[in-house]
């Protein structure tokens, strides 16, 4: 059932929308960290751990809506014939099945973070402060983790490096 044809160029959009998306996950995690471990000094300029934060928020809305263009470009085009209905679980073929099902495993770490970092005051009332940014960065790794695996493995601009199942 295919919703929607998707000539190569919608295609090629929709696998460097999940590069792109990708690197911005990569350059957001290293400035909230390098955030982290400058926190001593920083936290003097109550500036900068603003706009640190705004910054964060903006590639983390950009990181979600990315993923999202990122799955409904592939998903609901050159995978579609592929992919069973929701959550855009794919069932056929055992090694593209795998990778393939670490992106919307990795969508839905998205989800929780972005959900767990908008409602993060509620998070800090029920929790404490430190295990609400623990729980953050941990699932961040993660994300990180499964995103690289999954780019590696099933994207076709990462077979240079030598683990592509599609090559």
């Amino acid at each position: 059932m295919n919703f929607m044809y998707l000539d190569s160029n919608t295609y090629f959009i929709g696998r460097w929308a999940g590069i792109v998306v990708f690197f911005l996950l990569l350059v957001d995690f290293c400035i909230m960290e390098l955030f982290r471990l400058r926190g001593g000094i920083m936290k003097q300029w109550l500036a900068s751990r603003i706009y640190t934060n705004k910054i964060h928020g903006i590639f983390s809305v950009t990181i979600l809506l990315g993923a999202i263009l990122h799955a409904i470009l592939l998903v609901f085009g050159h995978w579609s014939n592929q992919v069973s209905s929701f959550p855009f679980w794919m069932t056929e073929g055992e090694e593209l099945r795998l990778m393939f099902n670490l992106g919307a495993i990795a969508a839905c770490i998205m989800i929780l973070l972005s959900i767990h970092g908008y409602y993060h005051k509620w998070f800090w009332k029920k929790w404490s402060h430190q295990a609400w940014k623990r729980t953050h960065f941990w699932l961040s790794i993660l994300l990180i983790l499964i995103v690289l695996v999954h780019a590696v493995t099933i994207g076709k601009e990462m077979e240079f490096i030598g683990f592509s199942i599609r090559g």
